[in-house]
């Protein structure tokens, strides 16, 4: 069996994200006929991390119903792994890379930068209240040239 055949996802629920954080223990969906020997060797090899113990669960297919139809749902093995003292696994790699530029931006930003940001922004700000004053000169004019006729309604036989 591959590396890749053995660890199928990983299981992120509210439950697992507490156990990451109180026992740095990690849980993923693994092939059902996996034991947890070779679960440790593909967490190690494929996140480089160094695998403590591994407690695995095997849930079976339950009924389920929707609308008028029957079915099962599909039999899984569960693998809880505890890492060893130092190691983590991110499962957002994204949010680590982000967190990373944001440090060397705002290394990098002068505050000639921060005055350019603050003169583009004055300048859009006078431009806009110039806009507004000749909107609302135009409006006012239109206004006063316009006058309605009221028109009374008959009622009854007169």
């Amino acid at each position: 069996m591959q590396l890749t055949d053995i660890i199928r996802r990983p299981i992120i629920t509210e439950k697992s994200n507490a156990q990451t954080f109180a026992n740095n223990s990690y849980s993923f969906e693994v092939a059902y006929n996996a034991n947890k020997f070779q679960i440790a060797r593909a967490i190690e090899i494929i996140f480089q991390v160094k695998v403590e113990k591994v407690n695995t669960m095997k849930f079976e297919k339950q009924p389920k119903n929707i609308g008028r139809y029957h079915g099962f749902t599909n039999r899984y093995k569960k693998a809880i792994v505890k890492l060893a003292e130092g190691y983590s696994i991110n499962f957002y790699p994204t949010d680590e890379v982000k967190t990373e530029d944001k440090e060397e931006k705002s290394k990098k930003t002068n505050k000639k930068e921060v005055s350019d940001v603050e003169k583009r922004a004055a300048e859009k700000i006078a431009a806009k209240k110039a806009n507004a004053n000749v909107k609302n000169a135009t409006k006012t004019a239109t206004k006063s040239n316009v006058k309605k006729t009221t028109t009374t309604r008959k009622v009854g036989g007169e």
